[in-house]
């Protein structure tokens, strides 16, 4: 048997190397960028004339690898600080600063969302990303803006009314309608160009969006379609027409199967998405590697089994993969997606495993020169770690399995397998948790993937020209679609599904020893295993296992019941509870959702809400009254909010009030005590109706926290209560004025920063105060750019500790001897 050569790892260090200064280009202002660049050139002319001139004397592979790594990793910053001295000079990154509204025209270059997170007034929005092709502020056109990539947000009901058929489905109202709307009903349609009059907000540095657009007073105004748009429009139909053909399929597999064949999950509900995300198979329903890899393996196998001439293999197979592209749309993710998934087809069904790496490393070169931006993306890190581990042991795999399973399962299992086994590390620090039956989940669904993704883009191709064909075989797909539906939701229905990966030294030694083990399995695979290969596998796994009963418990941390105070991870909204009793407590706002509200508390084991404060009348902070209120007495309801707004009727008309609670605005400088086992004393800091911005008009909080058992020096005692203020959405200028009549409270521990972190909320009170810890309710990648750069900054200068519920969940706050500690809760 002829031995098999190892795998051709010459480019690694430049890729890494480029990687590494990709990452600090876009993070960096343009001109340290560009000195960057060309510093790195410099180097590389130099070692370039080392190498011509002396080497006969010198010459030495490391001088030759470390020539290439400085001129691509030069060119490679060049290109991010280029682009960011374009944005610059041109103007464009001033208007996105200033504050003055901006003319623009865009072309939507992405597929439009339904954002399940509603605005500020309860109103559905759609988020689409765009580049815009002109721009003009005051009259004056900013003349080097091209295609510079923003996202916009505009209301739904704005978008309906600006479209030109008026079919668009109405998700106005709470953002709660049965069903949502699917791509094609969202008036912002991929590939064409809008104009109007727009707000720009700015992107955290690293982002490859320049800005978020809002439209300003009217919605956009769609203009009439371009060859571009009318090339693109071709391929909308398709994906309309394929998701209409698998409508009459069986059980999860209507939602699913735009999904798993186009990447359009806008047709799955929030359930069905979860349970995909808790299993580990939410990449499914996203056009990834995997899908190009296995479009470009079926053309291949195609010409093969045709016995077309050798050399035809390789233009079918790129022809195939451009045209797949361009049906699901060519937005960064999936030109990403549609580079690493031809490197894994080369590399899985043509058995080029050797060569397949240099061109994974050659393919990441030119993706990063082309957009360094790609360098920051989770996405672009998982499909490059993916790549490498189909590269390394995909082939061994297939080989074994074909040993006793079919080809045409083999292929997928061994995809699903040693993929999943790199981009596990990735995943795991982009993840405060792990989804535990993540592996089984993907090996089961694995033999099921290619009969959904091959014929049902097949059928896609075809849906608008033969319908009658596309529906049958669409309908054969959403048998297997509906088997993945119910793979996912019944791992998702296990116990701890999603588990907790442990912080500190048991997380980071867990870390270590999968990344060890995974080596130990892929050189077993590779070569052949050894006794201690199988000792390290088997400490492995019983780390995994102990992660999953957990025993990972036994690490030290303080008991969550000695809380004192809670933020509500409660999505793009604010919830805080601030504890009174052994099962109660005053909850302050109680976010968007009631259900996620209700959770909190029961996690918490608060039974009756002493006091409710509702800051102001946007829905992110009383939407989810309800949720409070049902099953709890509350013996008050505090408000702030606009002189107009009606808080008696609002809360009646969503949950019963016992006639015992009583509803009313407290004056600034009141006090209210709650004393019958902690002692806790709440003023009033701010409570004012007159503003315009209801914003302005935020109930603001000032707690003081004492337990009588604590001895008197330590904080959280009678001596030095511990010390919580909650700011609600307060804004700048009002936030300074109040700071000149009435002063900072003293001591603050705990700051409930304002506005989800928006820096509308100014750095004022931040810096007057100097807390020991900032609170940020704040939603997952939420669109509105929360929090900011500059008031994330400003805490960093502080010294204080930052939690933010998008990376940390419900965080509680525990007093004791010691002081007081944070700790994460599942």
């Amino acid at each position: 048997m002829t031995a098999r050569k190892p795998l051709d790892l010459r480019l690694l260090p430049t890729a890494l190397s480029a990687w590494a200064v990709a990452l600090a280009a876009v993070h960096l202002p343009w001109e340290p960028a560009l000195q960057l660049g060309w510093i790195l050139l410099g180097a590389g002319g130099l070692l370039g004339v080392s190498v011509g001139l002396f080497h006969r004397l010198v010459l030495h592979p490391a001088m030759l690898h470390a020539l290439l790594c400085c001129v691509l990793a030069g060119v490679v910053a060049l290109q991010a600080g280029a682009e960011a001295r374009g944005y610059e000079l041109s103007g464009w990154a001033e208007a996105v600063e200033g504050d003055a509204p901006v003319m623009v025209t865009l072309r939507i270059s992405g597929q439009p969302e339904l954002l399940a997170t509603p605005g500020f007034g309860g109103e559905t929005r759609v988020m689409a990303r765009a580049l815009v092709e002109t721009a003009s502020l005051s009259g004056a056109q900013i003349p080097a803006v091209v295609d510079a990539p923003v996202v916009i947000i505009q209301d739904a009901a704005d978008a309906a009314d600006a479209g030109d058929d008026g079919d668009a489905a109405d998700a106005g109202g709470d953002g709660d309608a049965a069903v949502r709307p699917a791509a094609e009903d969202l008036p912002l349609l991929t590939g064409q160009r809008y104009q109007g009059l727009v707000r720009l907000r700015s992107t955290e540095p690293g982002q490859r969006e320049t800005a978020v657009v809002f439209p300003f007073g009217e919605a956009l105004e769609r203009l009439p379609a371009d060859d571009r748009a009318e090339f693109t429009e071709i391929f909308n139909r398709l994906r309309s027409a394929t998701a209409a053909a698998s409508s009459h399929a069986l059980g999860d597999a209507p939602a699913l199967l735009p999904g798993l064949i186009l990447g359009d999950r806008t047709y799955q509900d929030e359930e069905l998405s979860e349970a995909m995300r808790a299993a580990g198979l939410s990449h499914l329903t996203a056009v990834s590697g995997a899908n190009c890899a296995l479009v470009m393996g079926a053309l291949i196998g195609t010409v093969r089994l045709l016995r077309a001439p050798r050399w035809m293999t390789v233009p079918v197979a790129l022809i195939g993969l451009v045209l797949f592209v361009l049906l699901v749309h060519p937005e960064p993710s999936v030109i990403r997606a549609g580079v690493m998934g031809s490197i894994a087809a080369i590399a899985l069904f043509a058995g080029r495993g050797r060569a397949a790496f240099s061109l994974l490393c050659l393919c990441v070169l030119g993706l990063l020169v082309f957009d360094p931006y790609y360098a920051t993306e989770p996405a672009f890190q998982l499909s490059a770690a993916a790549t490498a581990g189909i590269v390394i042991l995909g082939t061994r795999i297939r080989e074994r399995l074909e040993g006793f399973l079919p080809a045409v399962i083999a292929a997928p299992l061994a995809l699903a397998f040693s993929a999943q086994l790199f981009v596990t590390p990735v995943l795991l620090p982009l993840s405060s948790s792990m989804s535990t039956y993540a592996v089984p989940a993907n090996v089961l669904a694995a033999p099921f993937v290619p009969f959904i993704t091959v014929p049902g883009t097949f059928a896609a191709v075809i849906s608008t020209t033969l319908p009658w064909l596309a529906a049958p075989i669409l309908w054969c797909c959403g048998l297997a679609a509906a088997c993945l539906g119910l793979i996912g939701r019944f791992a998702a229905g296990l116990p701890q599904a999603t588990a907790p990966w442990p912080e500190g030294w048991v997380g980071g030694a867990l870390v270590v020893l999968y990344l060890f083990a995974a080596v130990v399995l892929a050189w077993g695979l590779v070569d052949r295993f050894r006794g201690w290969h199988v000792a390290v596998l088997a400490g492995a796994a019983a780390a995994v296992v102990a992660l999953v009963l957990p025993v990972t418990a036994l690490a030290p941390s303080r008991g969550v019941d000695q809380w004192r105070v809670a933020l509500c991870d409660v999505g793009q909204g604010d919830m805080l509870v601030i504890r009174t009793q052994e099962s109660a407590g005053v909850v302050v706002d109680a976010g968007e959702d009631p259900m996620l509200a209700d959770q909190c508390l029961e996690t918490l084991g608060v039974e009756t809400v002493e006091a409710l404060l509702l800051t102001h009348e946007h829905r992110d902070h009383y939407g989810g009254a309800p949720g409070v209120i049902e099953d709890r007495a509350a013996g008050s309801i505090l408000h702030a909010g606009s002189a107009g707004w009606d808080v008696s009727t609002e809360v009646e008309s969503v949950a019963e009030l016992p006639s015992s609670t009583q509803v009313r605005r407290p004056q600034a400088g009141e006090t209210f005590e709650f004393t019958d086992q902690l002692r806790v004393r709440m003023t009033v800091w701010a409570a004012e109706s007159h503003h315009t911005e209801a914003n302005d008009n935020s109930l603001v909080a000032f707690f003081e926290i004492a337990d009588p058992e604590l001895p008197d020096a330590t904080v959280g005692s009678v001596g030095q209560p511990l010390r919580v203020l909650t700011l609600g959405d307060l804004e700048e200028e009002v936030a300074s004025s109040l700071l000149r009549r009435v002063g900072a409270p003293v001591g603050v521990h705990l700051l409930k920063v304002a506005h989800h972190g928006a820096a509308n909320g100014g750095t004022q009170v931040l810096e007057a105060t100097r807390p020991a810890a900032a609170l940020i309710g704040v939603g997952e990648d939420n669109s509105y750019g929360h929090p900011s750069g500059e008031i994330l900054g400003t805490l960093e200068g502080l010294g204080a500790a930052v939690y933010r519920t998008d990376l940390h969940g419900t965080v509680v706050f525990t007093v004791d001897s010691e002081g007081f500690e944070a700790l994460s809760v599942p």
